[in-house]
């Protein structure tokens, strides 16, 4: 009885105690998105592509009027001329293939290099927030519930904008 007793003493006892824990979460979604350096920089990457996405466009709309005046050659009368230009069709459409992943990749390469950096802004402001502020934990990605008063999305889009 007198361990039990200890036991609901000391229970009641813990929590006037315990120090609070001061607890945030950040949606990054919404602060890179919201981020003006972030929608520049990807502005000037879709920029930068929208020429070449022009040409790729223009390729693929001359492989087309191709296939197009193939379709037209009858091919019992002239089967090395239809030979030819099938030939052509299927170079032009293997080059349209091999540019069009190539920069793909290169818009990719270049999005993920900003968001690398961009990453790094984030998380420098949320560490200097989070020691200003007095924070023991700061969470992100995943959540179930987050309260408006754990939410601090907002307050670190607002350092990095001053930044």
């Amino acid at each position: 009885m007198r361990v039990f007793a200890l036991f609901l003493l000391a229970f009641l006892a813990f929590p006037v105690t315990a120090e609070s824990i001061k607890i945030g979460y950040i949606d990054t979604e919404k602060v890179v998105n919201s981020l003006s350096q972030y929608q520049q920089e990807n502005a000037d990457i879709i920029q930068e592509f929208e020429s070449k996405k022009q040409e790729l466009l223009d390729l693929f709309n001359h492989i087309e009027l191709v296939r197009a005046n193939l379709s037209k050659i009858d091919k019992s009368l002239n089967e090395s001329n239809f030979q030819i230009e099938l030939n052509k069709v299927l170079d032009l459409e293997s080059s349209f293939q091999q540019e069009t992943e190539y920069w793909q990749e290169k818009i990719n390469q270049k999005k993920i290099d900003l968001l690398q950096k961009i990453e790094i802004v984030v998380n420098e402001a949320i560490k200097e927030f989070a020691i200003t502020e007095g924070y023991d934990l700061i969470l992100y990605e995943n959540a179930a519930f987050v309260s408006k008063n754990v939410n601090i999305s907002n307050k670190i889009i607002s350092i990095i904008e001053e930044m």
